[in-house]
């Protein structure tokens, strides 16, 4: 397994350091949310969250068979699928449990094909408001950026009762 140092330098523009940090235990519980909460889409692509900061989530999940193309590169629904969650995973520090993210609009682009082996998503937040958030996400494969999200989410807050 390589140390974290290392792990930073190869696969990530180290966005993290940028975001202040998060209350260990409540980045704890958030984690547990994604990681151990195994019944939802994030957990059928095998899904990791792995760091979380105020307004910033990094997730890693190993790109296998199951997620690839035929070519033999990550398909692109699993990539979009990574962005998507490390975006909920980062407005998750922000906004109290319950709150709803829901994706009004989210935009791809793919720099470089996203081969077997481990693939890190940044996610950050770089607006939120009571209705609206806009965040950017960076993939990373191979040491090499290979896509870059934006992306704009709806707020909804916690139903009372719910």
């Amino acid at each position: 397994m390589i140390n974290i140092r290392v792990r930073e330098q190869l696969y990530s523009g180290r966005h993290g350091h940028d975001f202040p940090p998060l209350d260990p235990q409540m980045a704890r519980a958030i984690a547990a949310r994604f990681n151990e909460d195994n019944r939802f889409f994030p957990s059928l692509l095998g899904l990791r969250v792995v760091e979380l900061r105020t307004g910033y989530a990094r997730l890693e999940v190993e790109n296998r068979t199951q997620l690839m193309q035929p070519a033999g590169v990550m398909h692109g629904g699993a990539s979009f699928g990574l962005a998507d969650t490390a975006v909920a995973a980062a407005l998750a520090t922000l906004y109290e449990v319950g709150t709803l993210f829901l994706t009004i609009e989210m935009k791809m682009n793919y720099l470089e094909p996203i081969p077997a082996g481990l693939v890190v998503a940044e996610a950050f937040v770089l607006r939120s408001s009571k209705r609206s958030a806009y965040a950017e996400v960076d993939v990373w494969a191979q040491g090499q950026l290979a896509g870059r999200a934006t992306t704009t989410y709806m707020i909804r807050p916690p139903q009372a009762g719910a």
